[in-house]
């Protein structure tokens, strides 16, 4: 997985993801934390919303 070299790296960087990664197939993705389902939704103007 992408996020896997990153928090193996020897720098102390975050990980990143690109957004265009998470949304090339759709406008929305389901994040689970916790047991609980949250969405990251893409909009209109190109924003991100996430709702639990």
């Amino acid at each position: 997985m992408v996020i896997s070299r990153y928090l193996h790296s020897r720098d102390n960087r975050l990980p990143t993801l690109q957004s265009q990664h998470l949304f090339a197939l759709t406008k929305e993705v389901r994040i689970e934390h916790e047991g609980e389902e949250y969405r990251l939704r893409l909009t209109r103007n190109n924003r991100l919303i996430l709702t639990k």
